[in-house]
């Protein structure tokens, strides 16, 4: 198998991970629409650029480091805290096809910061350091430092941001079948899930 098919694969394995920047990236998409769940896989995916690069830079004993561990772990803790008490206390269900010139002018602006938050969702997570490491360790294994490496990291990058676009895709396409007291519900759901992921890292960074 060449190291381009071999990553692809690999990214697109990672659909099967419910992590909180799924359910980020799903509750947006419903709600406002395919081009911001664009901009929130775009995010995740420099996200985990980010922590390859930096992973293969030879920053792994920084991250084995437990006192580095524990703020990691107490920032992503409380940016998912956070975005889980907004969606549970105050949930958004507006749409973009209910805004004025104005406020869609606003939200282009806006895109900035879903890529921002999903962003930092994904890449303050410890867990996703954990599964990158493991797979930068096999990647060295089967192809070593050079070309079929770069490759394998480039096609997996490729199949998750392609696994997250056809997420934003069919979430915007079935949210006109949703009713807005689902949408409300679901969002506070959401929040609820985000708030578990948060007390899930604090257990973590105080095992």
């Amino acid at each position: 198998m060449s190291a381009l098919l071999h990553g692809f694969l690999v990214g697109l394995g990672f659909i099967i991970f419910l992590g909180p920047v799924f359910f980020y990236l799903l509750k947006n998409a419903l709600e406002k629409g395919f081009w911001v769940g664009f901009f929130i896989a775009l995010g995740i995916v420099i996200g985990d650029l980010v922590c390859i690069v930096i992973c293969s830079l030879g920053a792994v004993p920084f991250f084995n480091n437990p006192d580095n561990q524990f703020w990691i772990g107490i920032i992503g803790s409380l940016i998912l805290l956070g975005l889980g008490i907004k969606f549970l206390v105050k949930p958004d269900t507006k749409t973009k096809s209910a805004e004025s010139p104005i406020s869609q002018k606003i939200s282009k602006r806006n895109y900035v910061s879903y890529f921002i938050q999903a962003f930092l969702i994904n890449f303050v997570n410890p867990f996703v350091f954990v599964i990158w490491i493991g797979i930068i360790g096999y990647a060295e294994t089967e192809y070593g430092y050079g070309k079929d490496m770069l490759a394998f990291f480039i096609a997996a990058l490729l199949g998750i941001f392609s696994t997250d676009l056809l997420k934003a895709y069919f979430a915007h396409k079935i949210k006109k079948f949703l009713t807005q007291k689902f949408m409300r519900n679901l969002s506070r759901v959401f929040g609820v899930i985000l708030i578990v992921f948060g007390v899930r890292v604090i257990l973590y960074v105080f095992r």
